[in-house]
């Protein structure tokens, strides 16, 4: 009865042995145990580490200013804060003499659209330029206005290297 187990135990350290030989680098053609096989790495197996990151994504800002007095409108996109873009809107709609500007949408990671009518001006953002187009218009030709979208831009994430 001992014999049988000692041959038991035996034949299962073989087998034991023979699935661990298997866990090794070989270049591709060649079998385990062969002389040209090292250590397996565990880059085999996929147990590699991921991958490092070389920077990180900013979300940025737009914003739309317009004149209540004749229409004139200023535009931005890219700026870091909502209050660059802000400011940076009121100073393109000013840029050009129009007196009494004022934000009229400021949206960040998103994008913007204007649709214009002859009975006023909408100012619409969304997820995508085409949606907020759409949106700006529909919008816009609510009260049964034929308008024209005048502006659409979208606030493009800029990439920051560590």
């Amino acid at each position: 009865m001992s014999r049988i187990i000692a041959v038991l135990l035996m034949s299962m350290g073989l087998a034991w042995g023979a699935g661990a030989q298997a866990q090794t680098a070989c270049p591709s053609g060649v079998g385990p145990g062969s002389a040209q096989c090292g250590p397996d790495s565990g880059t085999s197996r996929g147990d590699s580490a991921p991958p490092r990151p070389t920077g990180y994504w900013i979300k940025t800002w737009g914003a739309i200013a317009q004149s209540n007095v004749n229409g004139e409108v200023g535009t931005t996109v890219g700026r870091f804060s909502e209050e660059d873009a802000r400011k940076d809107a009121l100073r393109m709609c000013a840029k050009e003499g129009a007196p009494e500007c004022k934000v009229q949408l400021v949206y960040h990671n998103q994008c913007a659209a204007i649709a214009a009518g002859s009975t006023g001006t909408t100012f619409q953002a969304s997820q995508s330029e085409e949606r907020a187009t759409r949106l700006a218009k529909e919008s816009c030709e609510k009260d049964g206005d034929q308008c024209k979208v005048l502006y659409s831009e979208c606030t493009n994430a800029v990439f920051h290297r560590y």
